[in-house]
């Protein structure tokens, strides 16, 4: 009994103590999660409103930031994931680079869907004055070779200043699959400057964040660039609602306010979420989706 009642304390002292300092609280999370196995916990965890109480995210200045590269695992990631972010950039000179790691192909019609995919990602390049870089794997067969890997290694290579990714918990497979690439190309890579991960479908637990109170509505003509993703959710309806809910974390207003939230961790402490993924099971890591599975399992050294 006497041990668990230390235990409780000293878990409230290390949440709190930690939630303090800049770089404290993350290293004890990563800590604790990097022990675990079990991958669906680990979800839920990530989720619990009562962590608002004991971790408090800063602003974010992005006026220092002149090279960014963003990586997403599909055309519309990026915009729902750090769209304001990004509009702020732009209007700061900020040269942007949009990284897309699959090439968008759909079943239905492989061909086409690529090429309304491309042509998507230009009116968004456009609006943010962004240059674009495509890895070209396979949306659907997801087959991931070494020039695959190298290539990316390169591109992490250049002279970068932030780098915004996929928050490596995001639901669906593939980013899943898109995440854990990207920390493989960091191993081989010599980038160490900033790493922010964005949340696309599960929110994450923020260390950071960006108020787009600002930016909102050039962010939905973002999202509404991408309409071909539009005919099967209302991304734009849906990214609006979540940036709002987002802004519990600023102090409290009757103002309306949306804000993108982060984790921002150094480049070593990914390794950590690499760590979860080699120690869970692939059924549930993936949603036991056959093909990402199949393709984590014949990832290149």
């Amino acid at each position: 009994m006497l041990r668990r009642i230390l235990n409780k304390l000293e878990s409230i002292y290390q949440y709190r103590y930690l939630s303090r300092n800049a770089d404290g609280a993350y290293k004890f999370l990563l800590k604790k999660i990097h022990k675990s196995t079990d991958i669906d916990f680990l979800e839920k965890v990530w989720q619990l409103d009562y962590f608002r109480e004991v971790l408090e995210p800063r602003a974010t200045d992005l006026s220092n930031y002149r090279n960014v590269l963003v990586l997403a695992p599909h055309q519309d990631d990026e915009a729902i994931g750090c769209g304001g972010s990004l509009l702020q950039l732009a209007s700061k000179g900020c040269n942007i680079t949009l990284g897309f790691l699959t090439d968008g192909e759909e079943l239905g019609n492989p061909v086409k869907s690529i090429a309304v995919r491309a042509s998507e990602v230009s009116k968004v390049a456009e609006m943010l004055n962004a240059h674009i870089w495509n890895l070209r794997i396979s949306n659907t067969g997801l087959e991931i070779k070494k020039n695959h890997l190298d290539d990316l290694v390169e591109l992490l290579n250049r002279n970068w200043d932030a780098i915004f990714s996929v928050w490596p918990l995001d639901q669906p497979p593939k980013h899943r699959l898109c995440a854990y690439l990207l920390g493989k190309a960091l191993r081989k890579s010599e980038y160490n400057g900033d790493l922010f991960m964005y949340a696309v479908h599960t929110d994450l637990l923020p260390n950071k964040f960006v108020d787009i109170t600002d930016q909102i509505q050039e962010k939905q003509k973002l999202i509404r660039s991408y309409e071909s993703q539009l005919k099967a959710q209302c991304y734009d309806h849906l990214s609006k609602g979540m940036d709002a809910w987002r802004a519990r974390f600023l102090p409290v207003s009757p103002t309306p306010r949306y804000i993108e939230t982060f984790m921002q961790i150094p480049v070593e402490a990914y390794q950590d979420f690499m760590n979860i993924y080699r120690r869970t099971d692939t059924g549930s890591l993936f949603k036991e989706d056959a093909e990402c599975i199949k393709s984590f399992s014949n990832i290149p050294d």
